[in-house]
């Protein structure tokens, strides 16, 4: 549980940092280590559980059919998980979820391009629906609702077959995966001028 957690949240981190590094503040080859990290740490969490292998490879499918893996970054990180998961393998998993979850990871994104062009045009301001896409809420609500079948089956057993619904568990590491995104975000500036000033 406890390796589960840290995986997570140490996958949304270096993932933010790897965007970060190219986007914000020009350091390609600190972002394309941050990849590598953020790869190795999400094929650690794929490697522990099958709701990880969902989540994350629909993130990636999903990134890649809306055309977000386009750069070297972004291909470098996506190479290095897909290494890792050849040489590792994965765990069973329902080839419906990951389908739910791919599709949800695909509206995020392009619901997500089109909140930020709408915050452009609109000097800043949102509409609800605008800022469910800008934060990606779609897979967190699909995550969230499928963590909670989890939790029903526990008490109701059977109330679901296992295959479709996740651990309950998924939803908070899930949960900390966004946090680390968002801490990540908040400190890139700091952290990338710490590792300029120390190589």
């Amino acid at each position: 549980m406890l390796i589960e957690m840290i995986s997570y949240a140490l996958s949304g981190f270096f993932m933010k940092l790897s965007d970060d590094g190219l986007d914000e503040q020009n350091q390609l080859l600190y972002s394309i280590l941050m990849g590598i990290l953020c790869a190795i740490f999400t094929g650690l969490a794929v490697y522990l559980s099958s709701d990880a292998t969902c989540v994350f490879i629909s993130i990636l499918v999903g990134n890649f059919l809306a055309l977000k893996i386009d750069s070297i970054n972004h291909i470098i990180t996506a190479l290095v998980f897909l290494v890792i998961l050849l040489i590792i393998g994965v765990h069973n998993y329902s080839i419906l979820l990951l389908i739910i979850c791919i599709i949800a990871a695909f509206i995020d994104e392009i619901g997500n391009d089109k909140a930020d062009k709408n915050e452009l045009n609109n000097d800043g301001n949102l509409s609800l629906i605008d800022k469910f896409f800008k934060y990606r809420f779609t897979l967190k609500v699909v995550i969230f609702i499928l963590s909670i079948l989890g939790l029903i089956n526990i008490f109701i057993p059977n109330f679901i077959d296992s295959m479709y619904c996740f651990n309950p568990m998924t939803c908070i590491y899930f949960f900390l995966f966004e946090i680390c995104y968002i801490l990540a975000e908040i400190f890139s500036a700091k952290i990338y001028g710490m590792l300029s000033h120390i190589f």
